[in-house]
């Protein structure tokens, strides 16, 4: 049986809780074993390097990875995956399809209201595909707004295709796909000319081959916010908005990651450097951030 079905039974037996919807952190501390045994069903995306499947069919990625470090201590008895197109993982979340979302899903205030996230654990900017040699000597959104030719392919519901508009990119020069091959298929076939993507996945794509008439824009400056400051997204772990219960056992489990060098052992095995290190903000903190 997976986990959506013992939810309540799970939060009164473990816990000695009336309901889970009532269950805070500053009440009782959770217990780590109130897992063991379950079986937890994670919805991903499908994208280098955030979750994904390796070419003999088995799932990877960076989060996928620390979920496994996480819950393994917990005696979770398997996981399942689902993939799903990315726009789709939140909607897929609040239907029961999955428990946990562990794809490289950015923390912002709107998806807050829907969802609830863990604590931070990555860091990651936008990036760029271009044509190989960068014809149109792209290095910044920019350069693109100022080009009225370029069209510009990006993921549906992504953060940068947002980051794109946000920058001044006409909504008009913005294509939306459901996921990365259909971006690159759009990019060889003519339909745009650049494609905006996270920092992680452009480099993931690059390091998986195959992509020889398309490269990585370096350097490429993302959206600049009206501070000054450019756009970093902070990647979390995601949870139903009633599961309080299993948000605070993967977040009590994820802070020894963080002190014990797991979470850091994992990023560099992805390709991940102090720079993507999690912001110091908390979740609660990036939840009411304004734009």
């Amino acid at each position: 049986m997976s986990f959506p079905s013992r939810r309540l039974a799970l939060g009164v037996a473990a816990l000695g809780l009336a309901a889970l919807s009532g269950w805070t952190a500053q009440a009782q501390q959770p217990d780590l074993k109130s897992l063991s045994g379950k079986t937890i069903t994670i919805g991903i995306h499908n994208r280098s390097p955030w979750g994904y499947r390796d070419k003999d069919g088995n799932v990877v990625g960076y989060h996928p990875d620390l979920v496994r470090a996480a819950l393994a201590p917990l005696g979770v008895k398997a996981i399942e995956f689902t993939v799903a197109d990315f726009g789709a993982l939140i909607p897929g979340l609040l239907a029961s399809r999955f428990d946990i979302i562990a794809s490289g899903v950015a923390i912002t205030p709107a998806r807050c209201q829907q969802v609830l996230f863990s604590e931070p654990d990555l860091s990651a900017g936008d990036g760029l595909l271009v044509l190989k040699g960068n014809p149109l000597k792209l290095h910044s959104y920019e350069d693109i707004v100022k080009n009225p030719n370029v069209k510009l392919g990006g993921g549906r519901g992504t953060e940068n295709a947002k980051n794109a508009l946000a920058a001044g990119v006409p909504e008009d020069r913005l294509l939306l796909f459901p996921n990365n091959e259909a971006v690159v298929s759009a990019m060889l076939a003519g339909r745009v000319d650049a494609a905006t993507l996270s920092a992680p996945s452009v480099a993931g794509l690059m390091e998986a081959g195959g992509m020889n008439a398309i490269e990585r824009a370096l350097p490429f400056k993302g959206y600049v916010k009206p501070g000054g400051q450019e756009y970093m997204m902070a990647t979390a772990v995601v949870f139903a908005p009633k599961d309080k219960e299993l948000q605070a056992l993967y977040n009590a489990r994820l802070a020894t990651l963080k002190t014990d060098g797991t979470m850091k052992t994992i990023m560099a095995k992805y390709g991940f450097t102090d720079a993507e290190m999690p912001p110091e903000a908390s979740t609660a903190d990036l939840c009411a951030a304004k734009p």
